[in-house]
């Protein structure tokens, strides 16, 4: 027997509050790696490779992911202050 599930609308909360964490998490990733004298913009761009290492395979969900990997990287850019 099939029950309906209603949506409580929640779920989006739930999903934007984890998108910012996530977002959040990443910024404070690339700032320690920063901090041990690793450079930013090779490691997302090692990073944007591993995920193209096989083109066929570039889901809407691996366009996201680099998206955000450089809006990450131009946050921490930003907040250099150089």
């Amino acid at each position: 027997m099939a029950y309906a599930y209603l949506s409580t609308g929640r779920e989006k909360v739930m999903s934007d509050s984890r998108e910012l964490a996530l977002t959040i998490a990443l910024e404070a990733v690339l700032n320690a790696a920063r901090s041990f004298s690793v450079d930013i913009n090779e490691l997302c761009e090692t990073a944007i490779e591993s995920l193209t290492l096989v083109p066929s395979n570039i889901s809407p969900a691996i366009v996201a992911a680099i998206g955000e990997i450089e809006s990450a990287a131009n946050a921490i850019d930003y907040g250099e202050g150089e």
